[in-house]
């Protein structure tokens, strides 16, 4: 691999590492806005919804914690040239087309998410 190729692989790796970070601040808000607003209403319906966001905020970290941890073990790969043997296989960090692939399908489900949760608030 030539290095202005590593070098740009590098900086397209942080990026996506940037707004995993952003995204992981961005949960933990929610789930701050989450439990205060559980103290405001008692109601079933209301419980239910806040326990699927709950698990939706749990889900949602952990994948943004797997892509963070993917996307570190990638960054090192490049830097040490390809000497990075890879501890898990059904999460690929070599492919930076299937990061990005992986990337664009968080991005997509976290959205989707802050929208639900932004209407549930706003009600």
């Amino acid at each position: 691999m030539e290095v202005s190729s590593q070098t740009s692989d590098l900086e397209q790796i942080n990026d996506w590492k940037a707004a995993i970070d952003a995204a992981r601040d961005a949960l933990r808000s929610m789930r701050s806005q989450l439990e205060q607003a559980a103290f405001t209403k008692k109601d079933d319906e209301f419980r239910a919804q806040i326990e699927h966001f709950q698990n939706q905020f749990i889900r949602q970290m952990e994948v943004a914690d797997e892509m963070h941890h993917d996307l570190r073990q990638s960054a090192k790969k490049i830097s040490n040239n390809g000497q990075l043997t890879v501890l898990h296989d059904d999460r690929p960090v070599e492919d930076l087309d299937t990061l990005n692939d992986r990337m664009l399908t968080f991005r997509k489900l976290y959205n989707e998410l802050q929208k639900e949760f932004d209407a549930f608030i706003a009600f």
